[in-house]
């Protein structure tokens, strides 16, 4: 073996020691535990790769139910954002589990504060690319960042997201990841990938770091279904399922002639033959295109590598408004309330500059969302809300939202009608159906 394969087991040894024993939740965690120990003794006969796999298999089912443990494995050098991500996605969990992952650590150095690439996973629909960023100056000062990923020199066709939390002072090192997602499939036709970054503080500071892909890209695995599900009268018809490694993505549609205008998926559950539970992603990228679309896409957490004999599809929480309703009409030249839909109860309060405020009932989930997505002027074109903020208050939640003027050609023309976007109202019922995959 290399020096850095003995280093890198070393590591591994090492954290295996130091995890606690009281943070095995079960008799089996802990028999796996004194087994691999029991192994490490003859660890000059074991592959670097064996002894990896073995750790992750023993330890990392323990991760979403014991912080300790999360946190060793989070020392384990590429792995950090990757495991704090499993307690939102157990997808991520079967990716490490699997030595799914690819190591990168590719760094580049600019005034101080250098970026490396350390892992990517990657797949037909698209990438996680995990990153550790590190400065001489405070990083709690940074409000976000930019991300651009190319190929080959050409920008993807991809959707690229980053998101950037409020650091604490004194942090100076942060490890996060961009997520890439491809509604029409990634294009691997060249494994050569670069990721540009700048911090929005420090609009000089552009880092372009380039990376290659050694490790084959496993294909996705498609099953047609092609099923019609009925929940309080409304019709939804499941076309397609893709499972990838780190998404699966449902394929629906919505039946035109409904009554009911959809505005979210609250809640979809997929239980496999064990009954087993696949919720919804909960973070990242939930899915393309729009529900009025002939056919859009859901995102999921990923069973890929355990593909189950049959699924059961269960549509939860759909939050719908009758089609009548699905406009608020104002005039923000007079500040004046034009009409509201009868079964829309919202306090609207009209301000300066094309910003609401209003109160609704408290929200059933804790969620951040305001219930306006964009407004749309008398000449019919649209303009998306770029601000929100919510407050709780006792009875209600005091909401503002502001739209976006300042990259417009011309302010938008009056009355406008707000097309609500969010508004918790649900179908009764479940839709449930089930599939035969092998």
């Amino acid at each position: 073996m290399s020096q850095i394969d003995n280093d890198q087991q070393k590591r591994y040894l090492e954290l295996l020691e130091s995890v606690p024993i009281e943070t095995l939740q079960s008799n089996k965690q802990f028999l796996a535990y004194k087994q691999l120990k029991k192994r490490t003794r003859h660890k000059r006969f074991l592959q670097v790769g064996v002894t990896v796999a073995i750790i992750m298999i023993a330890l990392i089912s323990s991760i979403r139910v014991s912080p300790a443990l999360a946190y060793t494995m989070a020392q384990i050098p590429v792995l950090k954002p990757l495991v704090e991500m499993i307690a939102l996605d157990k997808g991520i969990q079967d990716i490490i589990s699997n030595d799914y992952y690819e190591p990168i650590n590719v760094s580049q150095t600019i005034d101080g504060k250098t970026l490396t690439i350390t892992s990517v996973v990657a797949d037909e629909s698209g990438m996680i690319i995990s990153y550790k960023l590190q400065s001489d100056k405070d990083l709690a000062n940074i409000t976000g960042i930019n991300t651009e990923v190319t190929q080959h020199g050409e920008q993807i066709y991809a959707s690229v997201g980053s998101s950037w939390s409020a650091q604490q002072e004194g942090t100076f090192e942060v490890e996060n990841t961009i997520e890439v997602a491809a509604s029409q499939g990634m294009n691997y036709s060249s494994h050569d990938f670069a990721i540009t970054l700048s911090l929005r503080e420090f609009p000089e500071v552009v880092f372009n770091i380039p990376f290659t892909l050694k490790n084959d890209i496993k294909a996705s695995k498609k099953f047609s279904i092609n099923k019609q599900v009925t929940v309080d009268g409304q019709d939804f018809t499941i076309h397609e399922l893709i499972i990838s490694p780190l998404r699966t993505e449902l394929k629906m549609s919505i039946d035109s002639s409904n009554s009911k205008k959809i505005l979210s998926f609250g809640d979809i559950r997929i239980y496999d033959e064990h009954q087993e539970e696949w919720g919804k992603i909960r973070n990242g990228f939930s899915g393309f295109g729009d529900y009025e679309d002939q056919q859009f896409s859901l995102m999921l957490e990923s069973n890929y590598f355990r593909i189950p004999k049959s699924i059961t599809i269960e549509l939860r929480e759909i939050e719908a408004i009758d089609k009548a309703d699905e406009f608020i009409v104002v005039d923000f030249d007079k500040k004046k309330l034009i009409r509201q839909p009868e079964h829309i109860n919202i306090e609207l309060d009209i301000k300066d500059n094309f910003e609401l405020e209003y109160k609704v009932l408290p929200y059933k989930k804790n969620e951040f969302k305001g219930v306006f997505n964009h407004l749309i002027d008398a000449d019919g074109e649209i303009y998306y809300s770029n601000s929100t903020w919510i407050s709780e208050q006792d009875h209600y939640m005091l909401i503002g939202q502001r739209f976006d003027m300042e990259n417009v050609k011309k302010l938008p023309v009056n009355p406008v009608k707000l097309e609500i976007g969010r508004y918790e109202q649900y179908l009764n019922g479940v839709g449930r159906i089930q599939v035969e995959l092998k």
